[in-house]
């Protein structure tokens, strides 16, 4: 019986023996092609270069005081496709809108049907984030009271 178990047991232990060597091997491997490509690419930038960035300029002002009427400018000088996002307090995306590549954009969003909270204007190029903006919405309330003696 005990035989019979070793003959069982022998070629699981051959094989978690071999993978145990061999894993590291196939992983040292993978890591320098990994490299291999990012050397060729770091070789031929300049150190200390930045990229040149075009500055974008994003306005939003409110077209009336009682009114969540906004416009929104973006002025663009790289002619770049853009997109805008109008996100919450958490994050989350309300409204995604593929701008025009155009030297300045000009559009009006009505936010009268958000609620009460900070709101965000995000403007990206692909993920690369360009500008952002913040707005918050808050609802003042005023209760009078008014108090009669009835006889």
């Amino acid at each position: 019986m005990k035989h019979l178990r070793f003959v069982f047991l022998a070629p699981k232990a051959a094989l978690l023996l071999f993978v145990t060597i061999l894993f590291p091997i196939l992983h040292a491997a993978a890591q320098s092609q990994t490299f291999a490509y990012n050397a060729s690419r770091l070789a031929h930038e300049k150190p200390g270069t930045p990229a040149p960035v075009e500055s974008f300029d994003v306005h939003i002002t409110q077209l009336q005081k009682d009114q969540l009427l906004f416009q929104l400018s973006v002025d663009n000088p790289g002619n770049e496709r853009l997109t805008l996002y109008i996100k919450d307090n958490f994050n989350n995306t309300l409204h995604r809108e593929t701008l025009p590549a155009t030297l300045r954009f000009e559009a009006r969003y009505n936010l009268a049907s958000l609620e009460d909270g900070d709101y965000i204007f995000e403007i990206r190029s692909g993920k690369t984030k360009l500008a952002e903006k913040a707005i918050a919405i808050k609802t003042q309330t005023l209760v009078n009271r008014s108090v009669s003696v009835t006889k």
